[in-house]
């Protein structure tokens, strides 16, 4: 019998949070593979080729059904919180286990990397009023059949211009994005904008609680509980290692600091430590990326508006 849902991350390197998810995936039913493990890395983009790759073979070689359930997740920087069971039903609740259907992507409350991006994307979800409403790479999930083709378009595709694995994965899925729409192509993706999958912690500021009884968060405006917590930004990793720490993660899930110390650390500190002021070292001040996006956002949309 195949696992609920398949975990896929891509990675030349493994770490400290890479382990902590692989133990995440192990405790709540999920089966778990580490991709492109010591092989070149040209740049992030190099993402998206190695689960192309792995998504064809899986479907080609190794006899994988087209409806079975994958999730692609950040290596470094994301840890599984709630059960494959669960995961596999709100798939199904959201029309995503079908192998040509949606592709599920996780949901950033910045559009990132280029925040002139901003009011395009939105237009691209124009039913989206919830503050996360621009793409983030750090999850897609889907039937694996979707998931295929959705990553076979990314890398050679021709809508959206040329792909290169130096580039940012994330500014390709945007731009991939946006090019069909242009053309008025289908944009097989949803945006997971109440956190119903994945809950994106590039905040400027706590908006969750935690409950370290069943170890889960549950998002303050949606009221939804995220079945991943995923540090993304410098402001994203620190709330990870609250998320580490507070719902005693490490302890959960027997992970020993002899476990640990195979690996270097890709966060602020190493999980189960606390970030402290002297830690945010080479990031800008704390409000700064929210206040920048929010001007530039604005910026374009007043020019789009003297446009029309």
């Amino acid at each position: 019998m195949a696992p609920a849902v398949h975990v896929l991350t891509a990675c030349n390197e493994y770490r400290q949070e890479t382990l902590i998810l692989e133990r995440s995936a192990a405790a709540h039913g999920y089966s778990f593979q580490a991709l492109g493990l010591g092989a070149p890395w040209r740049g992030v983009g190099t993402k998206l080729t190695t689960y192309n790759e792995a998504l064809r073979k899986l479907l080609d070689d190794d006899g994988m059904h087209p409806e079975e359930p994958v999730v692609l997740l950040d290596a470094w920087d994301t840890v599984l919180l709630g059960p494959a069971e669960e995961f596999r039903e709100k798939l199904k609740e959201a029309g995503a286990l079908k192998p040509d259907g949606l592709v599920i992507c996780a949901a950033d409350r910045i559009c990132a990397p280029d925040y002139k991006l901003a009011p395009r994307v939105e237009r691209l979800f124009p039913d989206v009023t919830l503050p996360w409403r621009y793409p983030n790479s750090g999850m897609f999930a889907g039937a694996a059949g979707a998931m295929r083709l959705f990553l076979h378009n990314l890398v050679h595709g021709t809508v959206g211009g040329p792909f290169s694995e130096d580039g940012d994965d994330q500014l390709r899925v945007q731009e991939v994005l946006l090019a069909c729409a242009e053309l008025d192509y289908d944009v097989p993706v949803r945006l997971d904008s109440e956190c119903r999958f994945v809950q994106c912690m590039g905040e400027p500021a706590l908006g969750w609680d935690l409950d370290p009884v069943s170890r889960r968060i549950t998002n303050r405006t949606t009221c939804e509980r995220p079945l991943i917590a995923h540090g993304c930004g410098g402001h994203g990793r620190w709330f990870l290692a609250d998320i580490y720490r507070d719902l005693r993660l490490l302890e959960h899930l027997h992970v020993s600091d002899a476990d640990l110390a195979k690996f270097e650390f890709a966060g602020l500190v190493a999980p189960g430590e606390q970030v402290t002021p002297e830690h945010w070292v080479d990031q800008p001040p704390w409000d700064y990326p929210f206040q920048l996006f929010e001007v530039i956002r604005a910026m374009e949309l007043a020019k789009s508006q003297v446009a029309q």
